[in-house]
């Protein structure tokens, strides 16, 4: 037989508003032994609330989702895990869908978490969304980006400065002399939609204009995860060879590795990398890869805190840009020549 609330409410001698505001963590309402009341005819009764009853109540799932670009790389799956704890210390449970960077995958997760009513939504965007986006700023539904921004939507967003981070790992190789450096980029999108990408492009092209180096286009690698080694292939037999690579993200760093393993490729003494992305396997790795890091934790208790006051209080979107500085760790992957 299902226990009810007010099966616990006569159990303790209270009235069934009694039960609703201990449930609610109205303490405030009830007097001490009020509480231990409830309290022990829950234990005895062994009661569950019905969480759907509550929700529809309270207006309120206490569930939240985060739809990220992949869970691939190391960097997301440890952001979305310091989010998700976050949330879980609130008692609010987190829902994850990955897109792969499906513009048309992503719409159809973020519609379909907004019909099962979660409370809000964290997303790793493309700016071909940005007509449905600014539909839902337009209903103030809480939603705020992670790790990348749309240029002039009014939506909240968390993220690095990405221009200043390719600018860094371009500036780190200078320093050690190296003139013939190589980016490795995923896809920028269609008309560079991926902000991420292409303000990290555009940090490494900046800092070869400002020091006079040529920009060779040959040297500019757009590749997609499977195609790793056969763009790193081509790279290699241009006739003039780069002696330093940029690589902007985790996963291009891992299968960078996996390449210079099978081709007896020495690092750093045939090539040297810096990558943005400072995941635990970079400083396990011999050689120890340099990298540029983001402020994983800091950057989760932003995002976790601006859509939970959207949802708590219902503040709304204004197109806040919380902008991370990045952070070079030097290790032994960088050759001086």
């Amino acid at each position: 037989m299902v226990v009810t609330m007010k099966d616990v409410a006569n159990y303790a001698g209270v009235s069934k508003s009694t039960v609703s505001q201990y449930l609610n963590n109205r303490f405030q309402y009830m007097s001490e032994a009020t509480r231990r009341k409830v309290e022990l005819a829950i234990k005895e009764l062994n009661y569950t609330p019905n969480q759907v009853a509550r929700s529809l109540s309270q207006k309120k799932t206490n569930n939240i989702a985060i739809v990220a670009a992949t869970l691939s790389s190391k960097f997301t799956t440890e952001l979305v895990s310091a989010i998700e704890k976050i949330f879980s210390e609130r008692e609010i449970d987190v829902i994850v869908a990955s897109t792969e960077d499906n513009a048309n995958r992503e719409k159809q997760h973020v519609e379909s978490l907004k019909s099962r009513q979660v409370d809000g939504i964290i997303v790793f965007p493309t700016a071909e969304n940005r007509t449905y986006y600014q539909q839902l700023v337009d209903e103030n539904y809480p939603i705020v980006f992670i790790d990348r921004m749309i240029d002039n939507l009014p939506v909240d967003s968390v993220l690095l400065d990405n221009v200043a981070a390719g600018a860094m790992a371009t500036e780190h190789l200078l320093s050690k002399n190296h003139q013939k450096i190589a980016i490795l980029t995923f896809p920028l999108g269609k008309q560079d939609s991926i902000t991420t990408r292409r303000d990290r492009l555009n940090g490494y092209l900046s800092v070869l204009s400002e020091r006079d180096i040529a920009i060779e286009k040959n040297y500019i690698v757009q590749t997609d995860r499977q195609n790793i080694s056969e763009k790193l292939d081509q790279l290699y037999q241009l006739p003039t060879v780069p002696t330093a690579l940029v690589l902007t993200n985790d996963m291009l760093l891992e299968g960078t590795l996996v390449w210079a393993k099978e081709r007896g490729v020495k690092l750093p003494e045939e090539l040297s990398i810096v990558s943005i992305d400072d995941v635990s396997f970079a400083h396990f790795f011999t050689p120890a890869i340099s990298t540029i890091a983001q402020p994983i934790q800091s950057m989760a208790e932003e995002v976790a805190e601006l859509l939970y006051e959207k949802i708590e209080n219902g503040m709304k979107n204004s197109g806040i840009k919380k902008i991370y500085p990045p952070k070079l760790n030097c290790r032994e992957s960088v050759k001086k020549i």
